[in-house]
């Protein structure tokens, strides 16, 4: 959000003149909206979790956050993706805030993805034991194992 911001005015001032900049610049701003509060909203959650014993909630809050981080990944792949952004030659920093707007797309989805299994886990019985937590861990390693390349980790 911050490499974006750099951008903002310029880009308000384009959406003066022309339509396509001004619906730009608003799906930018609500697509980053989505993301943060999906991942405050998971974040909130996961101190809850933690703080309030051990109930059927587990299930419930893992169910609403799957579908909360599931919903934000679809809204923002729709817009930050290859075929709607165009990348600027000799503009890296722009090129990067796009870049880095693509990798919280695929941490919303390895996030999701992580709530969704808690949630399974949960349901079968699973959830608080260490089978549960290694099963936890397998799916969304994966995950991550999977992405590590897009998100230049490896």
């Amino acid at each position: 959000i911050s490499r974006l911001r750099r951008y903002e005015d310029a880009s308000r001032t384009a959406a003066r003149y022309s339509d396509t900049a001004a619906q730009k610049l608003r799906k930018t701003q609500v697509t980053q909206a989505s993301g943060v509060v999906a991942t405050v909203i998971s974040l909130a959650s996961s101190l809850y979790l933690l703080a309030s014993p051990s109930g059927s909630r587990e299930v419930v809050t893992a169910g609403v956050n799957t579908v909360i981080c599931a919903a934000a990944y679809a809204h923002m792949a729709g817009f930050w993706n290859e075929k709607e952004q165009t990348r600027i030659p000799l503009a890296s920093d722009f090129n990067e805030a796009i870049r880095g707007s693509e990798k919280v797309v695929l941490l919303l989805g390895t996030l999701g993805l992580g709530w969704g299994v808690a949630a399974g886990m949960w349901v079968v019985g699973m959830g608080d034991g260490v089978m549960g937590l290694a099963i936890w861990a397998a799916a969304v390693g994966a995950r991550v194992w999977g992405i590590a390349g897009e998100m230049g980790w490896k």
